[in-house]
């Protein structure tokens, strides 16, 4: 089972604080950048961060929404300024905060504003668990009606397939390393090894969502 490698292909945005074209509400802290982006075979890639609202015009874009610094949605546009599903990714992800000011929830939505599950994995949510030091130590991806993710077993109870996201992750961090430990929905454990923990995007991978 994959459990190192995973979830790294799960995104590749990259969102970070430069020259700001941000539409700005001074009143409600709310703000919009717009980057332009290129669809791939894989995930799409962002050309150029930053733009104008004028610039986006006739172009496939994303329309990143800030609250007090924090993002909190993402929109994905087509050349006709539409939402679109068409990226290897749901039209919307949506952002969540704990009390600590971390990443708590991740929720994708498509262009109608349904549940979005992945093609591949059929999680519609992630949520993030934080130790006392606001370090990741839990991972939960769940499917739109809000339950864990089911493990492809065969007949015979065993694991028949290598191509799946266990519905539980936990990282113990140690001196060079991480202990990785992977649950079904009962907290069974699925595999334990001792490695590289994956980066998760908007947290830990060079991206920034402050």
């Amino acid at each position: 089972m994959r459990i190192v490698t995973i979830i790294i292909t799960l995104f590749a945005i990259y969102i970070t604080s430069c020259q700001s074209t941000k539409e700005k509400n001074s009143d409600t802290n709310f703000s919009i950048e717009y980057n332009l982006i290129e669809p791939g075979k894989g995930i799409y890639k962002v050309i150029s961060k930053n733009v104008t609202k004028d610039q986006t015009k006739n172009k496939i874009y994303e329309a990143v929404q800030y609250e007090n610094d924090n993002v909190i949605k993402i929109e994905r546009h087509n050349e006709n300024g539409k939402l679109s599903d068409d990226y290897s990714v749901a039209a919307v992800t949506q952002f969540e905060y704990d009390s600590n000011n971390n990443l708590k929830y991740l929720r994708y939505f498509d262009s109608f504003g349904n549940k979005w599950e992945d093609d591949l994995f059929g999680y519609w949510s992630i949520e993030y668990i934080y130790d006392n030091q606001n370090r990741i130590v839990m991972e939960i991806y769940r499917d739109s009606n809000s339950s864990f993710l089911e493990v492809p077993l065969d007949e015979n109870k065993n694991i028949s397939s290598n191509n799946f996201i266990p519905p539980i992750l936990t990282y113990e961090y140690l001196d060079d390393n991480f202990r990785i430990k992977a649950f079904d929905k009962n907290f069974n454990l699925l595999k334990e090894v001792i490695g590289d923990k994956p980066c998760v995007p908007f947290i830990d991978c060079g991206e920034s969502v402050k």
